[in-house]
């Protein structure tokens, strides 16, 4: 929903509501994957007496309290708190993509133990996972102007206020003085691309930086595949974490390092990459250059990420956890 204008909201959320009219009958279950359509759902589902499972991917009040500190930002955050609050209590199951959310819901909006189930995101393995097709890669990385002895460091994904972006922003300098191989690439749209690009051109850094804006999802395996290092230098949220984007790069066999953000703990527990404080500059540089400085290390990284991506986090996995709920919701 970020960055979408409300009267483009509106509008779905009308055909959205109709096209449920007129399709609902047929089924037994709406699996609503936010707040918005739940709350859409909620007349349907009594009208025609269905079942509304509720999946929570993160707490969309407290992302929204990130985005500004203005009164009129904070009281948008206060509704949608209400929101998502009605959104579980009228649902029949919720799937949460974390720990943390499932006892939030518990402890702040009262929801019944047995009514939460945890199932983390996870990744489609047939479409990420290592290219090894070398003259592809290098054609690749040649389209972006990286050298063929440049170190790449690689974000993918929506450029938002919890994102942690600045943090890396704010390790380059540091980094570089060290490194003057190091490429930054960040990939994706969002609310603060602008402010980022900004405070990368305020340090001089335009030239190690860049922002390829959207790209096509198609292209996403090929933009990991490139990387030598991705990172995740989420803020910390009452959420947690279970960002697909994690799953991909592990897919994909990189090592990531990674904020201590709950929900990123097992990066390391599992040897995947680095968890660290990212508002510590020091101890992110000193991650980054560990990383850069023995590719041995990456290489073993590589290989626990890409078993722990099929083993653990493969869409096919999370399929039959999320069907035997609904089998157990049905019966």
């Amino acid at each position: 929903m970020i960055g979408r204008p409300w009267n483009s909201i509106a509008f779905s959320s009308l055909f959205l509501l109709i096209s449920l009219f007129g399709k609902l009958p047929q089924y037994d279950v709406i699996y609503a994957r936010d707040y918005h359509t739940a709350i859409i759902a909620l007349l349907p589902r009594l009208l025609f007496h269905k079942k509304l499972i509720y999946e929570i991917n993160g707490l969309a009040s407290e992302e929204q309290k990130l985005k500004s500190q203005s009164v009129f930002n904070q009281v948008i955050s206060f509704f949608i708190r209400k929101a998502e609050n009605m959104a579980t209590q009228f649902s029949d199951q919720i799937i949460c993509v974390t720990p943390q959310i499932a006892n939030y819901l518990v402890q702040h909006f009262h929801c019944q133990p047995d009514k939460v189930k945890v199932i983390s995101n996870g990744v489609n393995t047939k479409k990420f996972f290592p290219i090894t097709d070398k003259h592809l890669l290098k054609q690749f990385r040649d389209r972006l102007n990286i050298g063929e002895g440049e170190i790449l460091i690689v974000f993918i994904g929506n450029l938002a206020p919890w994102q942690g972006i600045e943090y890396l922003i704010r390790v380059a300098p540091l980094l570089l003085k060290e490194k003057k191989n190091v490429r930054f690439l960040i990939v994706g749209e969002g609310i603060w691309k602008d402010k980022l690009e900004m405070s990368v051109k305020k340090i001089g850094l335009s030239d190690h930086f860049t922002f390829t804006g959207m790209v096509d999802h198609e292209q996403i395996p090929l933009y990991i595949n490139i990387a030598d290092i991705c990172v995740l230098p989420k803020r910390k949220l009452k959420s947690g974490y279970s960002p697909i984007k994690l799953y991909e790069y592990m897919a994909c066999g990189k090592p990531i390092v990674s904020s201590q953000a709950e929900g990123l703990e097992f990066i390391e527990e599992e040897g995947i990459g680095r968890v660290i404080d990212p508002e510590d500059t020091a101890c992110f540089k000193d991650a980054l250059e560990d990383l850069i400085e023995d590719q041995k290390k990456r290489d073993a990284m590589s290989e626990r990420a890409l078993f722990t991506a099929r083993d653990r986090f493969d869409w096919e996995i999370k399929v039959i956890e999320i069907e035997k709920i609904l089998k157990d919701l049905l019966a």
